[in-house]
């Protein structure tokens, strides 16, 4: 059976990255201060009890989203996007409830008939690796599922061995992109979509979240002037969840 789609969906279309600048252009004349872009924690702290998918409820109903966690609508946002755009591969940093998730969209994808899909988590704290791959044992829902622990760089940037990914990956190129880490000072993640391009295809989608702090429109700026790297802009949910794809012509 089909699951229910979320009922909390994002504008028609993200809003371009341009404005989102612009906007922070004014709020710094207006008040100088971080990340003003980011409403409030509370605004969107909730648990996993409020999700519309009746499985992701039921399993993430005590977890706490919207803090260090991605919020409810940008879980619901991802879990329309991944049932319409259907990924084989999916490659994710930062593991926690999204994992979860991902191991959901797997587990349906297999009970309509479909070749299970490869789901990689790279995380950098081997602990919350280790608990996150218990929990999805737990549930039935480790296979194609793979849990790796990258540890970071002195300039907090993800020590990522390629080779080892592509093991994972079983030569396939990878379709889909969920970025949330590394956790670090600001600006951290920069290097974490461009490291892995090789590792896609072309038309690859990717999500970024966090993505209205000053640090990731930082980032989000750097990438538009990348090469074969398409910034299609920011959905104004959560902390915002900016979107994009991966093309080999630029």
């Amino acid at each position: 059976m089909r699951p229910k789609a979320g009922a909390a969906k994002p504008c028609v279309g993200p809003i371009r990255l341009r404005d989102w600048l612009g906007m922070r252009r004014f709020m710094r004349r207006a008040c100088d201060a971080p990340d003003a872009l980011v409403p409030p924690m509370d605004t969107f702290r909730s648990t996993g009890a409020a999700l519309t998918d009746p499985e992701l409820a039921r399993i993430l109903e005590k977890d706490e989203l919207g803090t260090w966690a991605l919020d409810v609508a940008s879980i619901e946002a991802l879990w329309e996007k991944l049932q319409a755009d259907r990924p084989a591969v999916v490659l994710e940093f930062g593991a926690g409830v999204s994992t979860v998730m991902l191991a959901r969209y797997a587990q349906w994808r297999a009970a309509e008939g479909a070749e299970r899909p490869i789901i990689v988590s790279i995380e950098q704290n081997a602990g919350v690796r280790e608990k996150v791959e218990q929990r999805l044992a737990s549930l039935g829902m480790s296979e194609g599922v793979h849990m790796m622990h990258a540890p970071l760089s002195e300039t907090s940037r993800y020590r990522i061995d390629l080779e080892q990914v592509k093991q994972r990956l079983d030569g396939r190129a990878v379709d889909w992109l969920l970025i949330d880490g590394p956790a670090g000072p600001e600006g951290c993640r920069d290097s974490t979509l461009p490291d892995v391009m090789p590792l896609c295809r072309n038309g690859a989608r990717w999500f970024l979240d966090d993505a209205l702090r000053d640090g990731e429109l930082g980032i989000l700026r750097e990438w538009s002037r990348l090469r074969g790297v398409e910034v299609e802009g920011i959905y104004p949910i959560g902390k915002g969840l900016a979107t994009g794809r991966l093309r080999e012509n630029g």
